[in-house]
């Protein structure tokens, strides 16, 4: 063990400034992970404490419906959030299986290269947990302007607690080396494979099928709910939690069958050349596109709000009711806009960190390239087509899967009212508009290393 922790430091250096730059995107991500994650744990305790100890009839009324529908969020943004940490130990694993690939042929044990990969991925998890927890608390004074249920929460509301904090330095550095672990999968059995640069079996169509089981068991539970007595709210929002999480599942999958179609389809070399990658490396896409997909999935979960929203406390309420129920109505859409925003914000985040990490690793594809004779603008429009049609196909199939989850508890409400629809069009329109301006920032880099024709061994 002692020589691992003496390689890692210097393997760490022998990637230059490439893997520099890719563990600060790797710590980057992990600390809006961390970030976001626990204000959204502090808001669902703001919520949960207010209706544990009312301060007034409003809240000991309505308290339990905003602890549920804080769940709620809790499961459509937690989920995103976990798989942009995913895909941030993932970040620049090209080069670091291929390194890794390399010291196995030299006879390095299959313990020893998982060891290296805990060390290289735990201490940029703790580094992200870290910054992370300070971004939280630089976040509580945003928070505490955002008004609910007649009045904003203050900070000791929000605040989750040392050990939470301390948790949360325990789990994410436990995310990540579990993360990146499961990608030594190729490096561990076939290292000559990973040093070939063969490209890796494609991915079987039982994911689908696990995908589509999931879904339907949401849509199972929602139609059985009465029947499932006090657990009936519980079992719904974690059955919502593992068809969301499926998602992670069947996409990698859809866009490598829709990457197969597009090769046969192909008139010109940037279309080609992108079909192809999509092709080769399908999860590569899906880590770019994957936080669109999710935030999608949460639009289409949300357009049914503004018809939610616009219930009516009823013919000869008094206004005292009124007023609550205006006030009821104007938290669940205020609700259902921030998540929504937080959402497309992650998934733009987890684009341009993405899309990033992947031009660095392209680095030696690149030069081989440009060595050959590749026009530069070829292959900026390659970048930008792997990115484009995915984006176009995620947003909208996610948004679909949502609409058809959630159509046993309110049918298509969220595409047959005006507002839910232009709620959900204007989501979907500003996202893919967000996640392509992100990946955009990866252009200067993708000149920069373009302008580098050296060919590097890793």
């Amino acid at each position: 063990m002692s020589a691992v922790l003496a390689l890692a430091p210097r393997l760490r250096r022998a990637g230059g400034r490439d893997s520099r730059l890719t563990t600060a995107l790797a710590v980057a991500a992990f600390a809006v992970m961390t970030a976001l994650t626990l204000s959204v744990v502090g808001g669902l305790l703001g919520f949960a404490g207010r209706a544990a100890d009312p301060a007034d009839a409003f809240q000991r009324e309505y308290g339990d419906s905003y602890v549920v529908f804080a769940w709620t969020a809790v499961v459509l943004l937690v989920v995103p959030l976990l798989t942009l940490g995913g895909s941030a130990a993932r970040l620049g694993v090209a080069r670091r299986d291929a390194r890794l690939a390399t010291l196995r042929l030299l006879g390095v044990t299959p313990r020893e290269v998982v060891a290296l990969t805990v060390v290289e991925t735990a201490w940029q998890g703790l580094a992200g947990a870290v910054a992370g927890a300070a971004g939280y608390v630089a976040l509580l004074p945003v928070w505490t302007r955002v008004p609910f249920q007649g009045s904003t929460f203050s900070a000791g509301e929000l605040w989750v607690g040392w050990p939470v904090l301390a948790a949360a330095c325990l789990v994410v550095p436990l995310l990540a080396v579990v993360s990146g672990v499961v990608s030594l999968r190729r490096v561990v059995v076939s290292p000559l494979g990973v040093a070939r640069r063969q490209t890796p079996p494609g991915m079987r169509a039982v994911r689908a099928v696990l995908a589509l089981a999931a879904m339907g068991l949401f849509m199972v539970v929602t139609l059985v709910l009465g029947q499932l007595g006090a657990f009936a709210v519980a079992f719904a929002i974690g059955s919502l939690a593992l068809g969301f999480a499926a998602l992670n599942l069947v996409g990698p999958w859809a866009l490598g069958l829709v990457g197969r179609l597009r090769v046969r389809r192909a008139r010109t070399p940037a279309q080609l050349l992108a079909a192809r990658r999509l092709v080769d490396d399908p999860r590569a896409s899906w880590r770019v596109v994957g936080g669109l997909g999710l935030a999608g999935f949460v639009a289409g979960a949300l357009a049914v709000v503004p018809l939610l929203a616009s219930g009516s406390a009823g013919d000869g309420a008094s206004a005292a009711e009124v007023a609550e129920m205006r006030t009821f109505t104007g938290d669940l859409m205020r609700g259902a806009l921030l998540t929504l925003a937080i959402t497309f914000l992650v998934a733009a985040a987890s684009a341009g960190i993405t899309q990033a990490a992947t031009v660095l690793d392209r680095r030696r594809e690149y030069a081989l390239q440009v060595l050959a004779g590749t026009p530069v603008a070829l292959l900026d429009s390659v970048r930008r087509r792997e990115v484009l049609v995915p984006m176009l196909l995620v947003a909208v199939g996610s948004a679909a899967t949502a609409v058809v989850m959630l159509s046993p508890l309110f049918g298509v409400a969220g595409v047959t009212d005006p507002s839910g629809l232009l709620l959900l069009v204007t989501c979907l329109t500003a996202g893919c508009l967000l996640v392509l301006g992100a990946t955009e920032t990866s252009r200067p880099l993708l000149r920069s290393v373009l302008a580098e024709t050296q060919v590097r061994p890793d």
